[in-house]
């Protein structure tokens, strides 16, 4: 739900708010801010406070970081490695190196060869998905600085990757520089979902 919009009990809200990232708690709420006078008809009788079991995969401050981190004064690293582990998608996870994390979705039979120039696509979004942007390019595998840092260290990593999604910290893509003709700001973090062709 959207906190201080969602259709749900004031509890459930003001749990959201004062509970972090992948945290589990007991919340006892009074009536009012629970179920109020109508409860919950054959399971929760008028007027009864409640105990809530919650567990919040994705806190307020999940969101709140981002502005923080793009003025330098959060742990950008910290944050977005939480954030990456809590969109609990299919498949494994794997940290390719500090900062980058990837997770492959399909592979080629066979790996890349070193040389070997293929084409990738890439979709290119941060994670406010303020900014998105498609392109694509030939690569010749192992090629220095033609690639962001985090692209070249997962397609080097997992050369077998036919699509992945691949997150990184700013300091692995355009750092405290940030891209201004791609529309990406200093300090930010991205997501990268590249294909592979041969």
């Amino acid at each position: 739900f959207e906190v201080d919009r969602g259709a749900v009990p004031r509890a459930f809200h003001e749990a959201a708010q004062s509970l972090g990232h992948d945290v589990e708690a007991d919340v006892w709420s009074p009536s009012v801010s629970a179920f109020g006078v109508r409860g919950v008809p054959g399971e929760i009788s008028p007027f009864t406070p409640v105990r809530l079991h919650v567990r919040q995969t994705r806190s307020v401050q999940d969101t709140a970081w981002w502005g923080a981190v793009q003025r330098g004064v959060l742990d950008e690293a910290f944050w977005l490695e939480n954030a990456v582990q809590s969109m609990k998608r299919p498949g494994q996870l794997v940290e390719v190196s500090e900062g980058v994390w990837v997770q492959v979705h399909s592979e080629h039979n066979r790996p890349l060869e070193p040389k070997q120039t293929v084409l990738l696509r890439i979709r290119t979004a941060t994670l406010d998905a303020s900014m998105e942007r498609e392109t694509q390019m030939e690569w010749k595998v192992g090629t220095q600085d033609q690639l962001v840092p985090a692209l070249e260290q997962a397609l080097s990593s997992l050369p077998s990757a036919h699509t992945s999604t691949i997150w990184c910290t700013s300091a692995m893509a355009f750092g405290d520089q940030g891209s201004p003709e791609a529309g990406i700001v200093p300090h930010t973090p991205l997501r990268f979902e590249v294909e592979v062709v041969l």
